[in-house]
C-alpha cells in the first residue's frame, strides 16, 4: 500500500517594505518545490543601528543569508529542522563576522532575527517556529491549527504602552516617546537568548536549539501559512480578526489585496496613537503553500 506524500500545487509570496525614508526590507522568504520547503525570516537590526554591510542594512543582509544557508540545509531529507537551522546559523555568524568591524560589536549592536520553517517531504508536513512569526496549518477537513510564541510580542507590548504613556504624559510624540525608552528596549534586547527571556535567532546560535517544530501527517494538511509580524499587523490593525482569517483569506487568494488594506490602515494611523506601536509600518511578508497528497510523487 503507497504511503500518501504531499507535493506542493501552488507556492506564493509577498513582501512589503516598511516606514522609513530609504528602509531596507529586513524580512526574506524562499520557497523551493524542488526541495519540498520554505524558509522565512524576519531580520532585526541592532537598536544602535549600528552598520557594516555596504549597500544594506545588516539585519537584511543577515535575514538573507540565514534563509538561503537554511534552505540549502532543510532540503537535505533525513536532516532535523533544529539541525538544518543551527548548521545555517553557524555559517551565517561566521561569515557576519568575518565582516570588518563585526568582531567589536557588543551584542545589542548585532543582527538578529525570528524564522519559520515548512517543510513537505514524504509521509510528513513539518513546521519550524524560532521566535515571533506566526504560522497556520490548513488542513483537509476545514480546520485550521495557529502557531506563534507571543513571548517577545507580550514584551514588545509591554514597551508600547509605556511609550503611550510617556506621550501623554509629557504631551509628545509616540515617535518621541520611543526614542526616550529606548532603554526599555534594550532591556528586553537583553533577554534575547537567555533563560526566562525569549528564543530568537542570532550570531551566538543559543536559540536554534528551541525551535519548536510540529509534525503532521501529509495526508491531512491541505496548505501552510507563514508571515512576519509585519503582516500579521493585519489583525491588531482590525483588517481581520486573527491569525486564521488572515491566512483562509490569503488561501483565497487575497494575500496582495490583504497587504495593500493594512497598508492603508496604518496610513490611517500613522502617529500610532489608535494602535500602539513603535512605528507606522514594519515590513510585512508572507508565504503560502497548497499542497496536495500524492501516492506516486
Amino acid at each position: 500500500m503507497s504511503v500518501p506524500t504531499a507535493h506542493a500545487t501552488q507556492v506564493e509570496t509577498n513582501t512589503w517594505t516598511g516606514s522609513g525614508v530609504g528602509r531596507f526590507n529586513e524580512d526574506y522568504a524562499l520557497l523551493s518545490t524542488e526541495q519540498a520547503c520554505g524558509v522565512l525570516v524576519d531580520g532585526a537590526t541592532g537598536l544602535t543601528k549600528v552598520n557594516l554591510v555596504a549597500g544594506e542594512s545588516d539585519a537584511a543582509w543577515y535575514a538573507r543569508t540565514l534563509c538561503r544557508e537554511t534552505t540549502s540545509r532543510l532540503g537535505e531529507p533525513g536532516t532535523g529542522m533544529s539541525d538544518a537551522l543551527l548548521s545555517a546559523g553557524a555559517a551565517a555568524a561566521e561569515a557576519y563576522r568575518a565582516i570588518p568591524g563585526a568582531t567589536e560589536l557588543e551584542h545589542i549592536d548585532e543582527p538578529n532575527g525570528s524564522v519559520c520553517l515548512l517543510r513537505w517531504q514524504g509521509p510528513k508536513v513539518e513546521v519550524g517556529l524560532l521566535g515571533d512569526c506566526t504560522a497556520v496549518v490548513g488542513f483537509v477537513d476545514g480546520s485550521c491549527l495557529t502557531l506563534h510564541d507571543d513571548t517577545l510580542s507580550k514584551l514588545d507590548d509591554q514597551n508600547y504602552e509605556r511609550m503611550y504613556a510617556y506621550a501623554i504624559e509629557r504631551n509628545t510624540t509616540m515617535a518621541a516617546a520611543r526614542k526616550a525608552l529606548n532603554p526599555r528596549f534594550i532591556e528586553n534586547r537583553l533577554k534575547m537568548n537567555e533563560p526566562g527571556g525569549y528564543w530568537a535567532a542570532d550570531l551566538t546560535c543559543k536559540g536554534f536549539e528551541h525551535t519548536d517544530v510540529h509534525s503532521f501527517a501529509a495526508k491531512e494538511v491541505a496548505w501552510l501559512f507563514a508571515c512576519t509580524d509585519g503582516y500579521e499587523n493585519a489583525v491588531a490593525m482590525g483588517v481581520v480578526r486573527s491569525p486564521e482569517e488572515l491566512a483562509l483569506r490569503v488561501a483565497a487568494g487575497e494575500g496582495k489585496l490583504l497587504g495593500e488594506e493594512l497598508r492603508k490602515a496604518e496610513q490611517l494611523d500613522a502617529d500610532c496613537w489608535r494602535v500602539h506601536r513603535s512605528k507606522t509600518s514594519d515590513d510585512a511578508t508572507y508565504v503560502f503553500v497548497r499542497l496536495s497528497p500524492c501516492a506516486t510523487c
